[in-house]
């Protein structure tokens, strides 16, 4: 395993996505793919549950058809924080990146009229 370090917080990984098991945890987790210049973040997850999250979401195909060779990498890290407080944290990671975050789960505005 390997740590990688995104505004200050450190993610172990890579886990693959359909061999290795991911850890059923709270926390955040990097969907990354190999890219030429090193690692691509795809998406960035925020679960109670990474595993159950990461592993049966309807983007499983989405982002194995944009990763290099089918191979999918996810980066975690796990952490006691509150939902909200990782909440917080995924859109502050989203916001410095969503240029380049091409299978990112756009975020749902709730209509409150």
């Amino acid at each position: 395993m390997k740590n990688m370090m995104i505004d200050g917080q450190i993610f172990v990984g890579p886990y693959i996505l359909g061999q290795d098991p991911i850890p059923a945890e709270p926390g955040l987790a990097l969907v990354c793919t190999e890219a030429g210049e090193g690692v691509k973040i795809m998406s960035i997850e925020e679960a109670a549950d990474l595993r159950k999250e990461i592993e049966e979401s309807d983007r499983v195909p989405m982002w194995k058809e944009k990763a290099y060779l089918g191979r999918v990498d996810v980066f975690v890290m796990l952490t006691d924080m509150s939902s909200e407080e990782r909440e917080k944290l995924q859109d502050s990671l989203i916001y410095k990146r969503r240029d380049s975050l091409n299978c990112q789960k756009p975020k749902v505005i709730e209509d409150d009229w």
